[in-house]
């Protein structure tokens, strides 16, 4: 009897054992299997913050580059600019001493009548008493610019004004009653020639 039941429980021991076995082998196989998933889960989640993390770092340094390119052509363009309007400065200003520079001409006297002549005619009417101002250079010049004036188109009247006008050159013609004015001096000629001054310059440029 005690060796029937030692057998018994030698056989349920060994069953037992075996049964316990299989389970450890199962709990190690799933536990392998859930920690392989883990494992995949967390490479495949570094893996989509490692491609985040350098996109960003990509796309930041595009912007930069872009940023860098934009902000060198514009001081490009920015310094061209100046360099034209320094050149055009330049320009204008050797024209405008130019034109002072008449004024050591033996005609003079006739550049002043011919500016005030086109000036005259210029405003409305062609006709009436009309005030000649000049620099107080060429103050001196007044009487006799207004006579030559009159002299050449009867039409006109020219009264030299002795208040003088502040210009460098050239004359100020204005209607009887005050209400316009034509300017022929030096400064309003060569702002009207900025334009075409300009546009040579860049023609070169």
């Amino acid at each position: 009897m005690n060796e029937v039941s030692n057998e018994k429980i030698s056989a349920l021991q060994k069953i037992i054992l075996e049964h316990a076995n299989q389970q450890r082998e199962a709990l190690a196989s799933d536990a392998r299997k859930e920690a392989d998933a883990w494992l995949t889960r967390e490479m495949a989640k570094l893996e989509r913050e490692t491609n985040a993390v350098l996109a960003d770092a990509k796309s930041r340094a595009e912007d930069i580059h872009r940023r860098q390119i934009l902000s060198a052509e514009r001081e490009k363009s920015t310094e061209a600019l100046r360099q034209q309007n320094r050149l055009l400065g330049e320009a204008l200003k050797k024209f405008q001493d130019g034109l002072t520079r008449l004024r050591d001409r033996a005609d003079y006297d006739d550049i002043l009548t011919g500016l005030a002549l086109e000036a005259a005619r210029a405003l409305p009417g062609e006709q009436g008493i009309f005030k000649l101002k000049l620099a107080s250079l060429d103050a001196s010049r007044g009487e006799k610019v207004a006579e030559s004036v009159s002299r050449k188109n009867p039409r006109f009247k020219i009264v030299f004004d002795h208040d003088p006008a502040p210009i460098i050159g050239g004359c100020w013609v204005i209607s009887e009653d005050g209400r316009r004015q034509i300017n022929a001096d030096w400064q309003s000629r060569t702002q009207e020639m900025a334009d075409v001054i300009a546009d040579r310059l860049l023609s070169l440029l």
